[in-house]
């Protein structure tokens, strides 16, 4: 039998961890790491005061996100990304590729120095229903 989850306690377990986020958080892009040593950062964006709103069926979805407008780049592919508190602290870290991952990024995967990052929109759900 699988784990399943009520759909109180998805949204207590999201807003859990979006809340550590906290104000000023930053989604940042990187060519590799883990959540203990997230790597080198491409692209640096800065999330909304108020990161994420509630969780609705165990899923939040981000306030506005503000693009990266001269990126730092790297000739390498982006690999992960990360949200973090205004003073680095990672909360969550994850996959990035063109397509079929946590995050997807549809322009290609290499920022070069100087480039414009943006997020249109991004979602995130602790727990499976």
């Amino acid at each position: 039998m699988a784990v399943t989850h009520s759909t109180a306690a998805r949204n207590a377990a999201t807003d859990a961890v979006t809340a550590l986020i906290g104000a000023s958080g930053r989604l940042r892009f990187r060519l590799s790491g883990t959540v203990a040593a997230p790597g080198t950062s491409v692209a640096n964006l800065a999330l909304s005061a108020t990161a994420f709103g509630a969780s609705a069926t165990g899923t939040a979805t981000a306030s506005a996100i503000t693009s990266d407008t001269n990126a730092a780049g790297n000739a390498s592919a982006v690999a992960n990304a990360t949200l973090e508190t205004s003073g680095g602290t990672v909360v969550i870290h994850c996959a990035v590729a063109a397509s079929a991952s946590d995050v997807n990024m549809t322009n290609g995967l290499t920022v070069t120095a100087g480039d414009t990052v943006s997020c249109s929109s991004l979602t995130y759900t602790a727990l499976s229903a």
